[in-house]
């Protein structure tokens, strides 16, 4: 698969010009460690604040939407234009747990073919919480076989995590 980077590659450069940080995750995060063979979408995630990133956006076709249904709690999600594939920009990544909101940091990781990965530690927190067992536990057996971010395990341990999700983490460190 010839996987169509143009798009996403130009709407981050012009982010870095601004100064917005962002970690791309989901599929793109999933594809980018060879866990998946497809993306679906582009997932950007940042904790600037909403004027900072319209702001960053001159040029393009958006539309803001609220960060969707329940367990989500992201302050905004913007939808950029894209003939290819959709790119979703989340804003302060958050998600209910029945805990509390866990805030869902923007940790860039790595750089894959020009675009900021995010963490692999947050994306398999995130989609524990977002029942989404099979991509979580995709990136909890990665974490197993390549050295986890201690960091990034610290940011999200203090957060109110489910039991099972803390003691996972706590297994990575």
């Amino acid at each position: 698969m010839t996987l169509p980077l143009e798009t996403v590659r130009l709407l981050t450069k012009q982010l870095d010009e601004a100064g917005i940080r962002y970690a791309s995750g989901g599929s793109g995060l999933l594809y980018s460690l060879g866990l998946i063979d497809q993306v679906h979408d582009w997932d950007l995630t940042t904790d600037a604040p909403l004027d900072d990133v319209t702001a960053a956006l001159q040029g393009w076709s958006w539309t803001q939407s609220s960060s969707g249904d329940h367990p989500f709690a992201s302050s905004y999600r913007i939808q950029v234009t894209d003939q290819q594939l959709p790119i979703d920009m989340i804003g302060q990544f958050a998600i209910h747990s029945e805990n509390g909101i866990c805030r869902l940091p923007t940790v860039p990781s790595f750089e894959w073919q020009g675009i900021l990965m995010g963490s692999p530690e947050v994306w398999a927190v995130s989609y524990a919480l977002m029942n989404r067992i099979a991509k979580s536990d995709k990136l909890f057996a990665y974490l197993k076989q390549h050295q986890a971010d201690r960091n990034a395990l610290h940011l999200l341990l203090a957060e109110p995590l489910p039991a099972y999700l803390s003691a996972k983490l706590l297994a990575l460190l």
